[in-house]
């Protein structure tokens, strides 16, 4: 090869790849499925016997942040489902307007004041519409499916929706 001269470069050879549409496409269907999983409402409910019929949002939030709150001559109690995490939160936002620590420490703080009693904290779904159900001045909030299922629990009102 004489001298300054160029050797030929071979073309570069690209590898044939699949599109990414069908795969983008895939991954868009398989969120949209997880994202519309759970559509449900979160509901306030009462027992089928309690004679209570209507609670203000004030007098809610009061309600679980450990004030006395009466109606219509009964004295309420607040029940607590702590059975979602996903529940929780909406109470959390809907109900108290509050985060959980600030939820947490005003609730420790009334009852070292006053000696105020805490909302009861239930675990299942199951425990807790038990619990509404024998007692109708128990107030407290599930998803609209489970309170559904009882003929023995009553929805006051819807407090959130998806």
């Amino acid at each position: 090869m004489p001298y300054g001269a160029r050797k030929a470069i071979p073309p570069v050879k690209r590898r044939h790849t699949a599109k990414p549409l069908p795969w983008v496409l895939m991954g868009i269907l398989l969120l949209s499925g997880v994202s519309t999983a759970r559509a449900d409402s979160v509901v306030l409910i009462v027992s089928a016997r309690s004679p209570i019929h209507e609670i203000e949002s004030g007098e809610l939030r009061k309600l679980f942040m450990g004030f006395r709150v009466v109606s219509g001559g009964v004295p309420l109690r607040a029940a607590r489902n702590r059975s979602d995490s996903r529940l929780d939160k909406i109470f959390l936002q809907n109900v108290v307007a509050l985060s959980e620590l600030v939820y947490e420490r005003q609730l420790l703080t009334r009852k070292l004041r006053e000696a105020s009693a805490l909302p009861t904290e239930f675990l299942t779904d199951g425990n807790l519409l038990d619990a509404v159900a024998q007692d109708p001045r128990t107030v407290s909030y599930a998803w609209a499916t489970a309170a559904a299922k009882r003929s023995d629990v009553r929805v006051l009102r819807v407090l959130w929706h998806e």
